[in-house]
């Protein structure tokens, strides 16, 4: 309810109690003369009764409008119009997340007044602090791409010198220790690879090539990458393909691919032997969306708010799976923003385990 309308209810039921109050006068009133005046006088005394009554009345009711126009002007110019311009800077910040010059209010109360200047001062603070936040989120980006580019060159020639002992003539604990380096080494790579996508997303460097992709056909590939490690983990990758085709979406295939692996991979990774994860698909107008389900652990409660966020895993993942950054999920979920997308995930209401849903938008 606004302010003006809440005005206007006032003045209204104080009317309405005003011509309440002179109906009851008028009752009791008549009652009394009645009972005072002789039964040939009374149709006069009535007549002139109701005659005040109803003269009051108008009077009333003149007034009691005339004070509600001039309250309402009054709250419009002084009080309502003060709070618009003050209410519509707040939603100018939160709707561009910049800020907006105040209106000045050289007749408003002083309440109002202080108010905005309150808010003014709430802005600068929101501004010096994400400012910082900003040269802060740089000064990192700059230090995490550096410090990868520094580390990939050795990283490779390590790696490259680690295949070519490989070739010479060892024995088997020795070519054990160096297949367990070279393991090591592309898992070092594959980190700094990590780190530079990261670079690249904070500073606005990453490069989309978007076109029309066929899902089924990406989904069909997926599975049919991920079948090796499923059967090796006792776990089985299905992608259910539906009868009704699929409209295509608009999107860099190598960047989807690549969230794809990641939430399978993921799937696979955390869910114990004899469990399954399924790749389904759904539709909504302008939009398709692809699930990864799988029947694994799941994400506790306590870690749901934070499992996009960057470096972050799960206690019950840690435990399960050592390896990993906390960085994929972040990227993936980045990666489908971009498109136009998102990334979510719900716990399995069927029984145990998480569905992530892949959205993004269809060329239809």
């Amino acid at each position: 309810m606004t302010l003006r309308a809440l005005l206007i209810l006032v003045v209204g039921s104080a009317l309405i109690i005003s011509v309440a109050s002179i109906s009851a006068t008028y009752t009791y009133l008549e009652d009394k003369i009645l009972a005072l005046f002789p039964t040939s006088a009374t149709p006069e005394a009535l007549v002139a009764l109701n005659t005040l009554l109803v003269q009051q009345a108008a009077v009333t009711a003149f007034f009691s409008i005339l004070l509600g126009v001039v309250a309402l002007w009054v709250v419009s110019r002084f009080i309502a119009r003060p709070l618009q311009k003050l209410s519509a800077a707040m939603q100018s910040f939160v709707d561009t997340g910049s800020r907006v010059d105040m209106p000045t209010f050289n007749v408003a109360p002083k309440e109002i007044k202080s108010l905005a200047t309150s808010f003014s001062s709430f802005l600068e603070k929101v501004e010096e602090s994400h400012k910082r936040d900003v040269e802060i989120s740089r000064v990192k980006s700059d230090f995490i791409s550096t410090a990868a580019h520094q580390l990939r060159t050795p990283l490779t020639g390590i790696r490259w010198a680690l295949e070519a002992l490989e070739q010479e003539q060892l024995t088997q604990s020795q070519l054990d220790l160096i297949k367990n380096a070279k393991d090591k080494s592309h898992d070092l790579v594959a980190i700094v690879g990590t780190l530079l996508d990261i670079s690249s997303i904070e500073s606005g460097k990453y490069k989309y090539t978007f076109a029309p992709v066929n899902i089924s056909e990406l989904l069909k590939g997926v599975a049919a990458t991920f079948a090796p490690l499923a059967e090796k983990r006792q776990v089985s990758v299905v992608f259910e393909e539906k009868m009704e085709a699929l409209p295509p979406v608009k999107a860099d295939i190598e960047r989807v691919k690549w969230v794809l692996n990641n939430l399978v991979e993921n799937a696979i990774q955390y869910t114990p032997a004899g469990g399954s994860v399924k790749l389904q698909t759904d539709t909504a107008p302008g939009r398709v969306y692809i699930q990864v389900k799988d029947t694994g652990i799941g994400i506790k409660a306590e870690d749901q708010g934070n499992i996009f966020e960057r470096f972050y895993r799960a206690g019950n993942a840690i435990a399960k799976e050592n390896k990993g950054n906390g960085l994929g999920l972040y990227i993936a979920r980045t990666i489908a923003q971009d498109h136009g997308g998102d990334l979510n995930f719900s716990a399995n209401q069927d029984g145990p385990g998480t569905t992530f849903t892949l959205s993004l938008p269809s060329t239809s």
